[in-house]
């Protein structure tokens, strides 16, 4: 091995040598070989021929433009539309251009090698030079045209690639120039070695023209990598594309380059060594071709394919934001009624002090629900601040592929670049490479593999989520300081989905992996066996594991809770954000986030079904008009009935339950409504806003908790000093916690105050 490349080596160094003592007389071996093949023995015959051949095409270039005028323009006007979209309406348009210029080409070769023919005589150098000049016209014509197509810089409304018009112009035009002068250079070493000149001076030009076209073309990638990065990654950002485009976008310049520079070397190599060596640039044209044109024949066929469900999301699309401009511009009208309860001072001093003292009045026919606050928590955290909080920046989505479109044109572009690499690889290496048994041919079938299980999973993926997103359990609307309820909560399908979805994705993920292994020559059959035995083992090593899943399977299919629900499981309560297999968390509505194993939960209520009853307590003065209060109350309830936005969330309107309750200093008349499970909470606001206004117009007044102080006949007011009256002060102080603290033994939780 070691001599075969030592031969080598010295055969290159000569021949090289060779090709670099020819260097300085290569014009004049040049115009020797055309002398020995010019009918009239001068090199200027062929320039002559040059010319001539140059006027036919002219005469046919003239006679394919009066074609294009009077018959192409029409066809193009016909079938351009102004603002086409998507591939289904581009793609049949720059396909009519590119047979319109095959058209043009054939028409132009024709009449120009039609007049031609008669003053060629029968000399073969002449034909092949004339036969040489029209090919790589027509080449050069139809390589341009095809660039016109794919970048379309004077057609904007057509131009695929996301691209802006300065930047596609200037790519067009690089492009452009580095194709024309690259064909005319292959050209010109083609018809060297028909001129049958010296090898070493074809060499020579192969090797200064290569190296010519290569450095074209990295300026064109240097110069034009935003633009083409740009168009990879379909115009967004890189961090909202798909893996695919984001690792494409980054990779495709230095492929680019290290591809230039290898072909380039190789036919370097070749041309000194005088092997036949195709042209790795007229290969890679040839990849890109055959790739782009496979990639957009599927698009075309996926778009029509799924143009009807496109259509059906637009109009959804557009139904909802017409639905959002309507409910916006609703929210003027609606944000004129006044809504801080705050603003009630009365009923604030009411409600801190009565509510942990408050109890449900017995007789009810229907008792009430307990509604979702932690025992115990002050005022600030019953009633979080009114304080909308900042909205959270847009995340990114988890997934680019949303729909079976996406995933169609993903595996489109999976496809077309599996077979740019195949053909690449079956240019450089040969069709051998692929041969039954080889590396090649077991790697290839485990790509198939692949990219079928990809599509698999993505498939039940895309499904999967959009039966979860029909259950309204894609995301969970709560915004920070929520007190939780059951407007965002999923239904029981939508509770269970995620779970099967894992389950499902996982199966297909490993028996994917499983096949590979297959393909790979590994015997699976010991891997099964050798699972129960682990498994046998985890059971018996993680019985708190199982016990939580069990117990979660349980409680799920029970239907126990659901994501969205507010939930109290004795030590914590809290929103249902997320659902596990062995554990589940729960979000309290002041911004904890507490984690529960399924098997740790001994009792679980749940607040968030059906409906739910708000009692409000409200301290008034004795000389207060009991049965005037209740028609007051009543006649409030129906009139909240007709609230705009708190109307329809009444199961039972407002009324009054009457006195249950006499204090020393004030009687206590508890109000009642009842409304679906997380709606109590705006709707309580309102209730306390309007019960202010209508007592304060009717003159009804709220009692101020009130301590009596006995002092000694013998001790008189005026008498007293600053102690004196601090220790009574904190004696009456005493007795009110006292008594706050006696009613609070009678309460269970702060729910049932209300």
């Amino acid at each position: 091995m070691i001599e075969t490349a030592t031969r080598q080596v010295d055969i290159f160094q000569q021949r090289l040598r060779r090709i670099l003592d020819v260097v300085p007389d290569s014009f004049e071996e040049i115009e020797l070989a055309l002398q020995r093949q010019s009918p009239d023995g001068t090199a200027v015959y062929f320039l002559g021929v040059g010319i001539f051949v140059a006027i036919l095409l002219i005469i046919g270039r003239a006679a394919g433009v009066l074609l294009a005028i009077t018959v192409a323009r029409r066809i193009m006007i016909a079938i351009q539309r102004p603002n086409p979209v998507g591939m289904v309406q581009k793609l049949p348009v720059l396909l009519v251009r590119v047979l319109i210029t095959l058209v043009f080409v054939v028409v132009a070769v024709l009449v120009g090698g039609g007049i031609g023919a008669s003053f060629f005589d029968q000399d073969p150098a002449t034909q092949r030079t004339g036969i040489m000049i029209f090919a790589t016209f027509a080449a050069i014509l139809m390589i341009d045209t095809i660039w016109r197509m794919i970048i379309s810089p004077y057609l904007p409304s057509y131009r695929i690639p996301k691209i802006s018009d300065a930047a596609a112009i200037r790519l067009y035009r690089f492009i452009s120039i580095a194709t024309t002068i690259g064909v005319a250079a292959v050209a010109f070493t083609i018809w060297l070695e028909l001129m049958e000149v010296k090898p070493e001076v074809v060499a020579f030009a192969e090797i200064v023209l290569g190296s010519l076209t290569t450095i074209l073309l990295l300026v064109v990638v240097l110069s034009n990598r935003a633009a083409i990065t740009g168009a990879i990654l379909g115009g967004v950002p890189r961090a909202q594309a798909s893996w695919l485009s984001a690792l494409s976008a980054y990779l495709w310049a230095p492929v680019a380059i290290a591809y230039l520079l290898f072909s380039w070397g190789v036919a370097s190599f070749n041309s000194i060594m005088g092997l036949p060596s195709p042209s790795g640039l007229a290969q890679a044209f040839v990849v890109f071709l055959v790739s782009t044109s496979l990639y957009a024949a599927i698009v075309y066929v996926v778009e029509r394919v799924f143009a009807r469900s496109r259509r059906a999301r637009e109009i959804n699309a557009a139904s909802a934001a017409a639905e959002t401009r309507e409910a916006e511009a609703a929210e003027p009208a609606a944000a004129g009624e006044p809504a801080a309860a705050e603003d009630a001072t009365g009923l604030r001093r009411a409600e801190a002090a009565e509510q942990a003292a408050a109890v449900s009045g017995g007789g009810e026919p229907v008792q009430p629900a307990p509604a979702p606050q932690p025992a115990g928590t002050d005022s600030d955290a019953v009633e979080p601040a009114t304080v909308e909080p900042e909205a959270e920046p847009p995340q990114p989505q988890r997934h680019t592929m949303q729909t079976f479109e996406d995933l169609a044109h993903r595996v489109a572009s999976l496809v077309s670049l599996g077979v740019a690499v195949w053909l690449v690889l079956r240019f450089w290496v040969g069709k051998e490479i692929f041969s039954e048994n080889s590396i090649y041919e077991a790697a290839l079938g485990i790509l198939n593999t692949a990219l079928f299980g990809y599509i698999i999973y993505h498939a039940l993926r895309i499904w999967m989520d959009r039966k979860i997103a029909e259950e309204g359990s894609a995301e969970i609307s709560l915004q920070p300081g929520e007190e939780g309820g059951a407007v965002s909560a999923t239904s029981r399908i939508g509770t269970l989905l995620p779970l099967i979805r894992s389950f499902v994705l996982i199966t297909v993920l490993a028996s994917v992996m499983l096949i590979i292994a297959a393909r790979l020559g590994v015997n699976v059959a010991p891997l099964f066996a050798g699972a129960g035995v682990v498994g046998l083992a985890i059971g018996f090593g993680a019985q708190t594991l199982v016990r939580d899943i069990l117990s979660g399977m349980f409680f799920l299919l029970d239907d126990a809770f659901r994501r969205g629900e507010y939930i109290d499981v004795g030590e914590v309560k809290g929103t249902v954000e997320k659902i596990s297999l062995r554990s589940f968390q729960l979000r309290h509505h002041l911004g904890a986030l507490n984690t529960i194993p399924f098997g740790e939960i001994k009792h679980l209520t749940n607040y968030s079904r059906d409906w739910v009853i708000m009692k409000l307590p409200l301290r008034l003065t004795y000389d207060t008009d009991v049965e005037r209060v209740r028609k007051l109350i009543k006649k409030l309830g129906q009139e909240l009935l007709e609230h705009p936005t708190e109307g329809h969330k009444f199961v039972q309107p407002l009324k009054s339950q009457g006195v249950y309750m006499m204090e020393d200093s004030a009687m206590i008349i508890r109000v009642k409504f009842m409304t679906r499970p997380g709606d109590q909470w705006t709707t309580r606001k309102l209730v306390y806003q309007r019960i202010r206004e209508l007592f304060e117009k009717e003159g009804i007044k709220f009692a101020n908790r009130e301590v009596t102080v006995r002092l000694p006949e013998s001790v008189r007011p005026e008498a007293l000093d600053e102690e004196d009256i601090a220790a009574i002060g904190a004696a009456a102080r005493r007795a009110v916690d006292e008594a706050d603290a006696q009613q609070g033994g009678q309460k269970v939780s702060l729910a049932e105050a209300r």
